[in-house]
């Protein structure tokens, strides 16, 4: 059987980040076995005022993570913040293309589909409802409740009733640094907007004998400078939505910052971009933890990297069931509980040995794509 002429489509959203970086990894996998893909980020097809709103809405919950929580409590359709314009546009240009499979890993996407089936009513398609989570998350709830997508099969990566690892999205083929050979560094970070509880924990962390590597929103929110400790930022100029000069999504621009240089030459140099997953992930892989609340693209590198999470504050029930599932399988720890141990470095090896069992022995989700798609022994 050969691959299709139609192209892949993911659909993903630029909120958090949390669904975008996997839909970038999908993306950049099957393209490399032959298979055309495509990735298209809801908010690129929002009004310019709901961009800007989008936008307002991010660096509000950066500063208040009460504030965050009650937005995710009260999420709601999005369909007054779309321009009908390009969706119309949009769905014709699929419909020429004859698009029939989709990765779906924003529920927001799905009335959008529902409106596709009508210009295939003779098309059965093939949506893949991803779960970033192990719970099916507030956008793909809103419209369960309608009857909108329900019987379209659900993609689990971990799965909370279960208990288990059900499918993997692997980042790279770099073995895993034996945590024996990784300094004594923790990464500290908020997930892709920064949320959360983590910038809270650095003085306390600070005293003990770990480096810190932290992500910090701006340069202002660098509260320590001890010498082995390293800051690192997302590029503030760069939005999932907008494309380089290529016509490409990319992978987010990450940036240390070295404060002892202040605002000179130098202070701030770019981390190198890998092009086929996130540059981030290398210091990921070195470190010995991650300090985090348990979103979903956090617990791919943790999994990916053999890297153990300190569990923070969650950002609602889904990742509270994130956490949850990975303290059962031994991959993570509450930061209270590591704090009662003493900082014990023992139980982030052990941890570390879990995840190395763990690892590769759950399906690869772009492989089981591919495997269907493309001649037998060619993958």
């Amino acid at each position: 059987m050969s691959a299709p002429s139609a192209a892949i489509t993911i659909l993903s959203s630029g909120i958090g980040l949390g669904v975008y970086i996997p839909a970038l990894l999908i993306d950049r996998q099957l393209q490399q076995q032959g298979i055309a893909s495509d990735v298209e980020v809801l908010e690129d097809y929002y009004t310019p005022q709901s961009q800007a709103a989008h936008i307002a809405h991010r660096d509000a919950c950066q500063q208040d993570f009460a504030l965050a929580q009650l937005a995710h409590r009260m999420a709601a359709d999005i369909s007054d913040s779309l321009e009908q314009a390009k969706i119309d546009q949009l769905l014709q240009q699929w419909a020429a293309e004859q698009r029939q499979h989709f990765i779906v890993w924003s529920g927001f996407w799905l009335p959008i589909l529902e409106r596709y089936r009508q210009y295939l009513p003779n098309c059965p398609l093939q949506i893949d409802h991803c779960r970033i989570d192990a719970d099916v998350s507030a956008s793909f709830k809103i419209y369960y409740a309608k009857n909108i997508g329900c019987a379209d099969p659900a993609i689990w990566l971990w799965q909370g009733d279960k208990q288990q690892i059900v499918h993997e999205i692997r980042i790279s083929d770099d073995p895993v640094i034996p945590f024996e050979q990784r300094a004594d560094r923790l990464v500290m970070h908020g997930g892709g907007w920064g949320l959360g509880t983590y910038t809270s924990k650095i003085a306390e962390l600070a005293n003990t004998h770990f480096a810190l590597d932290i992500v910090v929103a701006n340069r202002q929110e660098i509260s320590i400078k001890r010498p082995q400790d390293r800051f690192f930022m997302l590029d503030p100029q760069w939005l999932p939505w907008h494309k380089n000069r290529s016509g490409a999504l990319t992978f987010p621009p990450m940036l240390q910052l070295h404060p002892a240089l202040n605002e000179g030459p130098g202070a701030i140099t770019a981390l190198e971009d890998p092009a086929n997953y996130h540059a981030f992930y290398p210091v990921i892989r070195q470190a010995k933890a991650i300090i985090s609340k348990p979103g979903g693209c956090t617990l791919i590198d943790s999994l990916n990297a053999a890297t153990p999470v300190i569990l923070l504050a969650p950002y609602g029930y889904a990742e509270q069931r994130n956490a949850e599932i990975w303290q059962a399988l031994g991959f993570g720890i509450s930061l209270a509980q590591w704090q009662t141990s003493g900082y014990d470095p023992a139980l982030l090896q052990n941890m570390h040995q879990k995840l190395l069992a763990q690892r590769h022995r759950s399906p690869d989700y772009v492989a089981s794509i591919c495997a269907k798609l493309l001649p037998t022994g060619a993958l």
